[in-house]
Formats: structure tokens, C-alpha cells, sequence
């Protein structure tokens, strides 16, 4: 097995419950690592770091899909987010669905809306109208919520950035996700794990499919990866 010298953890789904409360068992697991540690998620850049903080022995961020990248020391914000305002005005402005904005005086790279109240069909038109409206952006589903980002910004750029602040490469890093955001990022690792309740394309990128769910398939997967 390679050996891994850096870990990006997704947050929601992966190392939290459904509930977005926090597997304690992953937590005290990722205090016992000696690699450096990155959160990697879609939400704001306030709540990750704040979340860092809580967790203990993390060494860098990366918020919102990959739209920010700090390690406390450097920030690097990327993405074009006027092309996703854009988006944001024309679909809002079709009155075709009912969109709640998420953090929308927080977010400096990306748009998102909660999905709580959208069905199956909804979601699908939603990306349909992004898609046909606007060159640039895509939307991604984190499975919390629906983010209208630039196209060519994701976890996996945010990684690939991580690695370089580390001076680490990207082949000796492991990732673990849940969620169709995290897919680049599994992708883009020397070992992609994604847990036991990931989505099945999250699942069908990663290099290890943990048996447990949640953090108790993070757990699984830093054995796997002998980090415990």
C-alpha cells in the first residue's frame, strides 16, 4: 500500500450523521493521526475552521467545493463567482422553483440553496436550467445542499492546491468523502475511501469502499490505511 503522508476528511456525511452531529469516534481517531489533516467541504469557510478548532490537529481547510484553500497561514480563493451570481439571478428570477439561499452573505466563491424542500424532479430541473443558462458554472449536489459553483473549481483543484502548500504529493494523500462534491477529490488522492453510506458514483470513485457508515467508516478506513 502506498504510503500516505496527508488525509482530507469531507465533513457532512462523512464525518457527521445525517443530523450533521459529529461521530466521536472519528473525531478521537483523526486527534491520534501523525500526518497532516485537511477538512475538505462544501459549507463556508467560518464553520470549517470553527469545526477545525473543535476536531483538534487539523492543518488546513478547504471550503466551499474548493473555492478556498487556507492552511491558517496562506489563503487562496478562486472561481469566478459573478458567473455564478448570474446563474443565481436568472433561475431565481424564472420563478419555475421555490430556492432558499444558504449563507448567501458568507459565500464569496459559490451560490447554494438548500434542498430540503426539493424533490427528486426538482433537483434535476434545477441543474437543467444552470446548465442551459449559463456557460462556466455547474451546479454540484453535496447531498445537504445544491451549489452553483464555477465549473472549474472543485475539491480536487482545493486539494491539488493542499498538496502543494504541503509540498506533499498528491499520490500520498488519502481522501475520504460521501457525497457526489467529493468525487474529484477521491479521485484526485493516491486512495480514495469513500464510507459505507456514500453516494454509489462517490463509491464508484474511490480506491476503498468502507463497510460501516459515517464516521465509523472513517474509522475503517484509517485501519485500512494502517494510520490506527
Amino acid at each position: 500500500m502506498t504510503l500516505i503522508k496527508a488525509v482530507a476528511f469531507d465533513i457532512d456525511g462523512t464525518l457527521t450523521f445525517r443530523d450533521r452531529s459529529l461521530e466521536l469516534a472519528a473525531v478521537e481517531s483523526i486527534r491520534q493521526l501523525n500526518v497532516p489533516v485537511v477538512l475538505a467541504t462544501g459549507n463556508i469557510l467560518c464553520f470549517a475552521t470553527a469545526l477545525a478548532v473543535t476536531i483538534g490537529n487539523i492543518s488546513a481547510v478547504i471550503a466551499e467545493n474548493g473555492g478556498i484553500v487556507t492552511d491558517g497561514k496562506s489563503k487562496i480563493v478562486s472561481g469566478n463567482i459573478d458567473a455564478c451570481r448570474r446563474a443565481a439571478r436568472e433561475i431565481e428570477g424564472s420563478g419555475v422553483l421555490a430556492l432558499k439561499r444558504i449563507n448567501s452573505g458568507e459565500r464569496v466563491t459559490e451560490i447554494a440553496y438548500s434542498r430540503d424542500t426539493l424533490s427528486v424532479s426538482d433537483i434535476e430541473l434545477f441543474r437543467k436550467l444552470v446548465a442551459q443558462c449559463c456557460d462556466d458554472v455547474t451546479v454540484v449536489d453535496s447531498g445537504f445542499a445544491l451549489h452553483i459553483k464555477d465549473a472549474h473549481v472543485n475539491k480536487g483543484v482545493g486539494l491539488a492546491k493542499v498538496a502543494e502548500l504541503f509540498d506533499i504529493p498528491l499520490d500520498k494523500f488519502a481522501a475520504f468523502g460521501d457525497g457526489e462534491n467529493d468525487i474529484t477529490m477521491l479521485e484526485m488522492a493516491g486512495t480514495g475511501i469513500a464510507v459505507g453510506n456514500a453516494d454509489p458514483k462517490a463509491q464508484a470513485a474511490a480506491s476503498y469502499v468502507a463497510k460501516q457508515p459515517y464516521g465509523l467508516g472513517v474509522v475503517e478506513g484509517l485501519r485500512y490505511l494502517q494510520l490506527l
